[in-house]
């Protein structure tokens, strides 16, 4: 099958590939707790376990946090399936699909509480406060309390480029903020279920106490078009190794956040580090590049708006415009991503298999 053809054009469709090729191929399937949407539909984050069910070492591989994004995710992960590494018999590889299946189900990028999740991984209360600076001046720009429409975007971005300075807008917009429920990357009042439902999952599965995790979380967006970008928070040495253990670059996390023009909280990757009491832990974020920050921050006002003040439909412009630039729908694109994302998880699996 071509590299594209692993791409689904909805949530459902990308669901049914997934649980049936699990099941063609020998998987063990659970899932978190059910949810359904406006129309009554479930909304299930699958998760699929293959090898050993009492592991020395796993690979754990994570799609959707993003909701929207998760296509891109569910591909790497389907053609996984459909080509299967070999496993090392005290090794076990664990897919966790559509982690926000409300926001993929619904072309979101937060869930149904308008959450971001990757900014609701919280271990106390004081994580879920607080604003970066200059979001409350920007709110109005950031979160117009109507439908979407022509508002000569471009230009007040330029304005407030102009007035606050590019690494304050950035930090202001994609930093995470807890005061404006209806606002962008909002990251919750408290664990949302499907963060507290995951967390409880690790809890009780083997995964936590291993001789070696390796996680991989799928994301798009950040880089050039196409090219896979892998970030990794640890030591100099620790990346240099790795690196060239799996023959791919391997950049530090606050060369992303130098890169992204902000940082923020609450990520997913700090709920291994947090929980993990086992050996060797190694959490990689990867990101597969498509547009410029001003497209998306565009496309993601929009949609915000058109969800909050408009009739929600999947077919409305911001709607696919904001799938867009979270999941292009250019072939060269689709193929790049699964050609590398495949690429990845057999040098990932052949990693886990080397002697320490």
């Amino acid at each position: 099958m071509n590299p594209e053809a692993y791409f689904s054009s909805e949530y459902q469709k990308a669901r049914s590939r997934f649980v049936a090729a699990v099941e063609q191929g020998g998987g063990r399937l659970s899932r978190l707790a059910c949810q359904t949407d406006e129309a009554g539909r479930e909304l299930i984050t699958d998760i699929a376990w293959f090898g050993h069910q009492e592991p020395r070492s796993a690979l754990l591989l994570v799609s959707g946090v993003h909701g929207v994004e998760g296509f891109a995710g569910s591909a790497v992960q389907l053609a996984a399936l459909n080509n299967p590494s070999a496993l090392q018999d005290d090794t076990a590889l664990v897919l966790i699909h559509a982690l926000n299946p409300y926001g993929m189900a619904n072309l979101r990028r937060f869930n149904g509480n308008n959450v971001d999740l990757n900014r609701n991984f919280h271990f106390s209360s004081d994580g879920w406060q607080g604003e970066p600076e200059g979001y409350a001046a920007l709110d109005k720009f950031f979160n117009p309390p109507r439908p979407p429409s022509f508002d000569f975007f471009y230009f007040r971005a330029f304005l407030a480029w102009l007035r606050f300075g590019n690494a304050c807008v950035r930090q202001a917009v994609t930093g995470g903020q807890y005061h404006y429920p209806m606002g962008l990357y909002f990251g919750g009042h408290g664990l949302e279920p499907e963060a507290a439902g995951y967390i409880a999952w690790l809890k009780d599965s083997p995964l936590l106490n291993l001789d070696k995790l390796m996680v991989i979380d799928f994301h798009t967006g950040l880089g050039r078009f196409g090219e896979q970008s892998l970030f990794m928070r640890s030591g100099p040495d620790r990346r240099e190794e790795l690196s060239r253990k799996l023959g791919v670059h391997v950049t530090p996390s606050k060369t992303e956040s130098k890169t992204m023009g902000y940082h923020h909280g609450g990520g997913g990757s700090g709920v291994y580090r947090r929980l993990f009491s086992g050996g060797e832990l190694t959490c990689l974020t990867v990101e597969y590049g498509t547009y410029r920050g001003l497209r998306m921050l565009h496309a993601l006002r929009a949609e915000n708006q058109h969800h909050h003040y408009g009739d929600k439909s999947l077919d409305h412009w911001s709607k696919q415009s904001l799938k867009e630039v979270f999941c292009p729908k250019s072939k060269d694109w689709q193929r790049r991503v699964v050609t590398q994302g495949s690429e990845l998880i057999e040098r990932s699996v052949n990693y886990l298999s080397l002697p320490d």
